[in-house]
């Protein structure tokens, strides 16, 4: 019988289910409309202002009609605008409003004792094992969507 449970993947989606519900709920109870997904965004915009929505497609593995409409939602709750290249003005870029630059430590606080909670009995070896492991099968699957030609 195929025993669904020894897979590595398995657990990583159960992860994903389990973290996005309880990070939306812990937001929710603290007076922040903010999605997961949405959350996804932001701490790519922390990281680096103003990026074309075709990168955070890429980095956050969405299709550009699933970041469009996040990105829509966003911008009427004010956490980002969009702002045209002035080389290209077919291009654009996402960049954080005043709001959403101000949600980061705020939000980062609301979900930092999540992530420790779900650290909770694992080393620090353990965590930087799993994480290595993880960036592996990641790319892993990405090289064989590229090969497919997808």
């Amino acid at each position: 019988m195929f025993d669904f449970e020894k897979i590595p993947i398995h657990w990583v989606n159960r992860l994903s289910v389990l973290s996005r519900r309880e990070l939306g709920q812990r937001f929710k109870t603290a007076g922040y409309n903010i999605s997961p997904e949405e959350w996804a965004i932001l701490l790519l915009l922390w990281r680096e202002d103003c990026q074309s929505p075709g990168i955070m497609s890429a980095r956050t593995v969405r299709d550009p009609t699933t970041m469009t409409r996040l990105i829509d939602t966003m911008v009427r709750k004010d956490l980002v605008k969009r702002r045209a290249d002035k080389s290209d003005r077919r291009r654009s870029f996402v960049c954080l409003t005043t709001n959403g630059q101000g949600l980061e430590p705020v939000l980062i606080a609301i979900a930092g004792p999540m992530i420790e909670i779900s650290l909770t009995g694992v080393s620090q070896q353990e965590a930087a094992t799993t994480l290595k492991v993880l960036r592996k099968m990641a790319e892993n699957l990405q090289l064989a969507t590229k090969k497919r030609g997808k």
